[in-house]
This record gives structure tokens, C-alpha cells and sequence, in this order.
């Protein structure tokens, strides 16, 4: 039972110097945004965080889920982001720039369902804006997220209904 726990023990020292490293890491690619180091975690979220996300995002607070089609292959995806909505606008600030796959899919489309709040909203006319002209409709925490990420854009999309399933 000692071995048994002495192996997690380490296993969760591991686990914590990882995400230590990795904090570290993302905070020193916002700042400076170091096109390679952004890439790198990019790619990590991508296969590591954002498949641990979508379990829990979408259901409260400021994380939600964007449900998108692929806008060359035509397959679904799901990808996990910070969102508000904020009357008839859904803002999602764009931490890594407009170079993103799922923002290309929903500008490509013009549409989307965003998981927020436990609400599925379906969202149409995506137009990407300087972070500026929406950070004051943003609450304070997100705004305090977004200035530590160094966003400089936006997407806002107006949501136009409810969605009666999770997919675009």
C-alpha cells in the first residue's frame, strides 16, 4: 500500500511541475508572442487540454464550446474557448490571433453553436474585431484573462436563437 502510494505521490509531483512549466511557458509566449512558442502550445491544447476542456466546459461560468464544420473536409468539431454573451452578441477574445482552425471554419461558414451556460446558442454573422471596441461589454475576470493572454482581437457573433442539438 506504501509503494502504491508513494508512486502516485511522485505521479502528482510530476503532473504539478508539468503544469508549473507549462503556466511558465504560456505566459512567457503571450507576452513576447514568440510565433513558435505560441505554436507550440497551440499544438499541446489542441491533443492535451482541449480534449480534457470539452468535458467540462459549455455548462457554467466564462468556458464554453464552439461547434463547427470543417470548412474543407465537412466533418464536425468541437473546440473549447472563453465566451460572453452579452445581449445579442457572443464575444470570444482570440488569445492566439485569427490564425486559428476553428475560427476559419465558423468565418468560413457564418454560423456556429457556442455552448455557454449550459445554453446552446446558434450564432451567424462572425466578424472579428479589435478586443478594444468589446472589452468593455466583457466581465471583470474575463477581462483580467484576456490582458494576461495580451489578445488583441475578438470574434462577435450575434446570437440568433437557441439550437435544439450541439452541432452547427
Amino acid at each position: 500500500m506504501r509503494k502504491i502510494a508513494k508512486t502516485l505521490l511522485v505521479i502528482l509531483g510530476v503532473v504539478v511541475v508539468a503544469e508549473i512549466v507549462e503556466t511558465a511557458l504560456m505566459v512567457w509566449a503571450w507576452r513576447c508572442r514568440n510565433p513558435r512558442a505560441l505554436r507550440l502550445i497551440k499544438r499541446f491544447n489542441k491533443y492535451v487540454n482541449n480534449p480534457v476542456m470539452l468535458r467540462f466546459s459549455g455548462r457554467s461560468g466564462v468556458s464554453a464550446i464552439v461547434h463547427h464544420v470543417g470548412r474543407r473536409s465537412g466533418t464536425p468539431f468541437a473546440t473549447p474557448v472563453i465566451a460572453h454573451q452579452s445581449h445579442q452578441d457572443a464575444i470570444i477574445p482570440l488569445p492566439y490571433g485569427t490564425e486559428v482552425d476553428w475560427l476559419r471554419n465558423v468565418l468560413a461558414a457564418g454560423q456556429a453553436v457556442v455552448d455557454l451556460e449550459g445554453r446552446s446558442l446558434r450564432v451567424e454573422e462572425p466578424a472579428v474585431v479589435d478586443i478594444d471596441d468589446v472589452i468593455g461589454l466583457l466581465p471583470s475576470p474575463m477581462v483580467r484573462t484576456v490582458r494576461f493572454n495580451g489578445a488583441r482581437d475578438a470574434v462577435r457573433m450575434r446570437v440568433s436563437g437557441t439550437a435544439t442539438s450541439a452541432s452547427a
